[in-house]
């Protein structure tokens, strides 16, 4: 979700932007009903594996999640900057349908007032870029690969 976020608001202007997950299995449904509600259709991301990225350089990697920090940190060495923010995945078990999709509205707009936090400001960090915005600079959101 925190990639379909920022391509909606279109960060991408200014960072590149990619996903991955621990172990991604598939982009779970509510996620993707509830960002087809901002019209951002995120259907078609393919789950990625941290581990295909073992090799990049990122200037930013964010973790959404406590479990995936400290792995994430381990395989992407060659993040300059770890941004972190622990996000629970709604669990869709002993829940209606509604409430389900209320707990993943509820995290799409969590992750999206964060983000707002973040972007552009964690480009005007001192030391980084000299204070302007890089159209090189990349950004990788990590979750758990499944919201």
């Amino acid at each position: 979700m925190a990639e379909g976020i920022l391509r909606h608001r279109d960060v991408c202007r200014h960072y590149a932007v990619c996903s991955a997950g621990i172990a991604p299995v598939r982009v779970r449904p509510g996620a993707v009903a509830v960002m087809q509600e901002m019209k951002t259709d995120i259907s078609g991301h393919p789950p990625t594996s941290i581990y295909n990225y073992r090799n990049e350089h990122f200037d930013y990697v964010i973790t959404l999640c406590n479990n995936v920090r400290a792995t994430t940190e381990e395989v992407l060495t060659g993040g300059d900057r770890f941004i972190h923010r622990d996000f629970v995945s709604p669990s869709e078990i002993g829940k209606t349908h509604g409430e389900t999709l209320e707990e993943y509205r509820k995290l799409r707009d969590e992750i999206g007032v964060w983000l707002d936090e973040i972007f552009p400001a964690v480009a005007l960090a001192p030391g980084k870029n000299n204070g302007e915005i890089n159209a090189g600079t990349t950004i990788s959101p990590i979750s758990t690969g499944q919201a």
